[in-house]
């Protein structure tokens, strides 16, 4: 075993890496038509710039305001973003991070920006607020300039009838070909070609409807207005007295919403012209579309949430190489070359809960499947379970039939967004990972979550196996279809409603060996599904289990179950039902496990668990945990039905005022005991560790056993299947362990038949052993080790050569974690071997235990090792070492006030782990040091790309931020700590592509440091003013510029701050 010390810190680290999903309250996109990137802003300040799949940058602004607008600077890798606050804030990206480098905030309530418009040149952009000015500011310096378009002055101009305040500016654009002249619209219709040299409008265009957006067409000569009525209206920069004809009402002659945005191209020789609402608001209030018109095709394309914005993007102009030969000098050329010319391929809408992108080149406008960004939550999320090594031969298969599944939806045409550079790991093998998760429709989605992208592969539905009113599919008329006006298609696949609340997925399980699934619903319902790649033709199976059979006096109040279809069922390949196992009472799955080896599924619930053969559809043994007294059928409510709410907290708030009196009484004992000048936590002399006064004393908090009348005691939190020594030490026996909410484990032995009496012989199975742990406290999880100490491998795992046989030649150890610790026992005498009482000692409480696998090279020599992995309630990420129990890491993962995120958790086999960020996000962290999933790309910038500003921004202290990675990161649009980790904090700076901190903002604290500051650090008194007379603070920040050929710059710069403190307490900066 090598340096226990050494190898903490070489192996264990906790890093936030990748973010899955779809942004959490999306508020403002960008395109950058040359790099071909997208940005997408929210309203939590989060920031993420992304090309094609595998290249993605995080940034965080430093207080979560909403981003309102985002614009690229294109070519430069650069994004100007506003919030909400009125700040404009400057980001680039350097090396693999988005970083902010500037910022410039306006005051007042007149200069509230509206709109932004970046020059053609690039070096200023234009402001346009509230009180109707316009605004330059100077990109280089990111300052303001004193050119100001006062409206004052642009009302001198225009026609003397024109009364009104023109109100606030909605629109800027530069006129195409004519970069000095900017098209200016204003809130109430007015609409001025404003020459910036000449400062006067060389025309003026008055529209009667309050204005909402503007567009040129391609030729500068024509532009459309949209307004809030829902008309727009062509102009001729001739003409100024009227538009091109009357207003175009598309879904009038009645009133309509608003155009808040239309953009007008030609696409095969026809004009295109596409706008978001524009609706009646007598019958369509509540949809969200957006309409594509191109000669007589005619879409109105219906989202089911909130349309943000939608940009265009082009085809490219010329010829490309492969994707996969990133290296080569044709692509850059293709990508930083002439993009102004290219016809519009793509449609991209960013809604409020998903993105979509329409294929403009197909014939019927279809849908392009996305590689990210991708709505997870279309039906919300219930449960989640993530699969490693999954074969290569099922791999293929799942694929195979989810392409089948959507080759109805979506365009076989290449992902248009595909800026940005990959670094290529050669000879890597892609991973076979699968993300299973269980949503409130009764689906389960499969994800490949092996790279940096998460992409759906497969679609598992449970409600084919159901009937109801509610379930039955409506297929509308096509005639009816034909005739509807607006012509609406349904668009997206975010869902949110649920055709029946029973359907919801508690539980979800997959071995990928047999290629057998488990779905348990909500209902009692537990599905299980062999994968097959011919088409089923036959009758469901159905078993039913009653738990509480046993129980005569028994009534269930809750929900009634679903009804299983009757008759043959047609399923397409892929996964199968074979056969529907209904426990009754119908309550929700709580837990459930399979052992495909044996042929066996266990399911557990609030009244107790279940036991099928699922390989003959037989029943083997139901066991009810339920109280004799609590007969109610109330497993499933917070507070049971006896017990009145009063009576609770009064129960509550007596065992609260006894714990503290019991401490109370302690803590004087103790202080009566020790000696007055003993100071506190002293040890012992001999020890082995030296005394430092400041290490805080253990403080053992006192736990109270839960009353034994506890309505919830029944729920069954965990099952777990072993072949282990349960009844002697000579033979190994197949078993089922349970574990329930008051503390009670239950051991059950299983026989088996042989493989040639299966068909024949049943399973039974006898409950063996029954532990009560003394607090009764919840049981979290069950583990058996082996004679090595590892864990057992997985069903099959050992027939198909993917582990090795586990030792039996020593004995095992079973694991048993509750909420407020983990004991592990010797087998089969259930001898306590050794505990770590986690509630006790840090006042946390266990949610989820798995076990990993770290390795790393010491010495050129390769150690690995089986660690415990525990997720506490406080959002804390622990690694204990086995069988020890000795803590290796301890992370401050989540935050502890995030609920949805800690329930939500799932661990990988490799030290990973994914949570629901937010409804729609995941997050993915990492608690090893070698195993990393994380973005490894770059831009590739044409040289000269930021010349023009590298000399105003590399002498300042914000572009230290990139170079500097040894302080407190932002990561991923989250600030987080990382107190607690063994694992040495400071890293050297690497190079570009090395598995460095993914997209790292890094805020630097160094020139925090102050006099007062040590003082509050060092204590007071005038003992501590004489030590420090003559301390001098110095800060030095280096930064080097260069610019290489492949574009990527950077800056450097040498600032010395020297703070001397004098006597008098003054400071002198030197």
């Amino acid at each position: 075993m090598p340096d226990e010390k050494k190898w903490t810190q070489k192996q264990t680290r906790w890093l936030m890496t990748l973010q899955h999903g779809f942004p959490h309250k999306p508020t403002a996109l960008a395109w950058d038509p040359s790099l071909r990137l997208i940005c997408v802003g929210t309203a939590t300040g989060a920031v993420k710039v992304i090309g094609r799949p595998g290249v993605e940058f995080y940034g965080q602004h430093q207080n979560s305001i909403p981003v309102t607008k985002v614009i690229f600077l294109p070519n430069q890798g650069r994004v100007v973003t506003l919030c909400d606050d009125n700040s404009l804030h400057l980001w680039e990206v350097n090396r693999s991070s988005l970083v902010e480098v500037k910022s410039q905030a306006l005051e007042g309530k007149l200069k509230k920006i509206s709109t932004m418009c970046l020059e053609t040149a690039g070096k200023h952009l234009l402001l346009g607020t509230e009180g109707g000015n316009i605004y330059l500011l100077d990109l280089s310096t990111f300052t303001m300039t004193p050119d100001i378009i006062y409206q004052d002055v642009v009302m001198q101009n225009v026609p003397q009838d024109y009364k009104l305040n023109p109100g606030a500016v909605e629109s800027i654009f530069e006129q195409p070909e004519h970069p000095n002249n900017i098209l200016v619209g204003y809130n109430r219709g007015l609409i001025v070609l404003w020459n910036r040299v000449d400062n006067t409008a060389v025309k003026t265009f008055i529209s009667n409807q309050q204005l909402e957006s503007l567009c040129w067409k391609e030729d500068g000569k024509f532009f459309l207005s949209s307004h809030n009525d829902g008309s727009y209206m062509e102009w001729d920069i001739d003409q100024t007295d009227k538009p091109c004809g009357d207003p175009i009402t598309t879904y009038g002659p009645y009133s309509c919403r608003a155009i808040p945005k239309i953009l007008a191209r030609d696409l095969n020789g026809e004009p295109l012209i596409v706008f978001s609402g524009g609706l009646p608001r007598a019958n369509y209030s509540d949809k969200y579309s957006v309409s594509v018109i191109h000669g007589e095709k005619h879409v109105a394309f219906d989202f089911t949430s909130k349309v943000i914005d939608f940009i265009l993007i082009d085809s490219k102009t010329q010829d490309d190489e492969p994707e996969d030969n990133i290296e080569d000098e044709n692509e850059e050329a293709a990508t930083n070359g002439d993009y102004g010319k290219g016809e519009p391929e793509a449609l991209l809408v960013l809604a409020e809960e998903e993105l979509v992108v329409l294929d403009l080149k197909d014939e019927n406008w279809k849908m392009m499947s996305l590689p990210y960004l991708v709505s997870i939550h279309a039906s919300a999320i219930t449960c989640s379970q993530y699969i490693s090594g999954i074969p290569e031969e099922l791999w293929e298969h799942i694929k195979d039939a989810g392409k089948v599944q959507t080759s109805h939806l979506y365009s076989g045409r290449p992902w248009p967004v595909d800026g940005g550079k990959l670094l290529c790991s050669k000879g890597a093998q892609p991973k076979r990972e699968l993300l299973l998760t269980g949503h409130e429709d009764g689906t389960v989605r499969f994800w490949d979550a092996g790279g940096v992208t998460l992409t759906p592969i497969y679609k598992f539905g449970t409600a084919q196996f159901f009937s109801g009113d509610d379930l039955e599919e409506v297929h509308p008329d096509p005639e009816d279809m034909e005739e509807e006006w607006p012509p609406f298609r349904k668009t997206g696949v975010f869902d949110p409603y649920s055709d029946d609340p029973r359907l919801a997925v508690k539980r979800v399980t997959l071995c990928p060996l047999s290629g057998t699934l488990v779905v348990a619903g909500t209902a009692g319902q537990v599905v299980i599904a062999k994968f097959d790649t011919e088409v089923l033709d036959g009758p469901l199976k159905v078993v039913s289990m009653n738990i509480v059979n046993d129980r005569d006096s028994f009534v269930w109040k809750g929900h009634s179950q679903l009804t299983p279809k009757q008759g043959d069922l047609h399923q397409a390949r892929g996964f199968q039902a074979n056969s529907i196992l209904q426990l009754h009472p119908p309550a929700a799955v709580t837990c459930c496990v399979l052992q495909a080896d044996w042929g066996l599924v266990a399911a557990g619930t609030a009244h107790g668990l279940a036991l099928l053969d699922y390989l003959k559809n037989k029943p083997v043994i139901v066991k009810c945990t339920l109280n004799p007294n609590d007969l109610t059928g109330a497993g499933d409510t917070p507070i049971s039905r006896r017990k009145s709410f009063k009576k609770s907290l009064r129960e509550s708030f007596r065992r609260l005022r006894k714990g503290r009196s019991q401490r109370r009484n302690a803590n004087k004992e103790e202080s009566k005991q020790q000696p007055a000048t003993s100071p506190t936590g002293r040890k012992p002399a001999g020890t082995e560790e030296p005394f430092n006064p400041l290490d805080p004393k253990p403080v053992e908090r006192q736990i109270e056993a839960r009353p034994v009348e506890d309505a919830m005691g029944s729920f069954v939190r965990c099952l777990y299947f072993a072949r282990t020594f349960l009844v002697s030490v000579q033979n190994t026996n197949p078993t089922l362990w349970a574990g329930t909410n008051n503390g009670t484990v239950y051991a059950f032995t299983i026989m088996v038949p042989s493989t040639s009496k299966r068909e024949t012989d049943d399973v039974t199975c006898h409950l063996a052993k029954e532990i009560q742990l003394k607090h009764r406290a919840p049981v979290i999880a069950i583990a058996v080790l082996d004679g090595s100490n590892k864990p057992l491998p997985e069903p099959l795992e050992v027939e198909k050569g993917v582990a090795p046989l586990p030792d039996t030649t020593q004995q095992h150890r079973v694991i048993i974690a509750s909420e407020e610790q983990f004991k592990i026992f010797t087998l089969p005498s259930l001898k306590p071997f050794c505990k770590y009482k986690l509630t006790a000692h840090e006042g946390a409480r266990v949610r989820r235990m798995a076990f990993a696998n770290f390795s790393c090279i010491l010495d050129t020599a390769t150690h690995s090792e089986v660690d415990l992995l525990c997720l506490t309630n406080m959002g804390d990420c622990l690694v204990l070492s086995i069988p020890d129990l000795k803590r290796q890491l301890n992370a401050a993962a989540i935050k502890r006030e995030d609920i949805n995120g800690i329930s939500s958790l799932v661990f990988t086999k490799d030290a990973q782990a994914l949570y629901l960020h937010s409804s729609s996000e995941l997050q993915r962290i990492s608690l090893s040091a070698t195993s990393i999933t994380m973005a490894r790309c770059y831009l590739s910038l044409p040289v000269g790309a930021r010349e023009d500003t590298v000399s105003e921004t590399g002498s300042d202290n914000e572009r230290e931020v990139a170079e500097n990675p040894t302080d407190a990161p932002l990561v991923n649009g989250t600030a987080e700590s990382k107190e607690g980790s063994v694992a040495d904090k400071s890293e050297d700076v690497r190079s570009n592509g090395e598995e460095n901190l993914h997209n790292v903002t890094v805020s630097s604290s160094v020139g925090d440091i102050t006099i007062d500051s040590v003082k509050d650090h060092l204590g007071s008194g005038e003992d501590i003013n004489r030590r420090i007379s003559g301390l001098c603070v110095t800060k030095n920040v280096t930064t080097i510029i260069s610019s290489n050929q492949e574009g990527v710059t950077s800056s450097n710069t040498t600032t010395t701050i020297t703070a001397t403190a004098q006597d008098d307490g003054e400071y002198l900066l030197c």
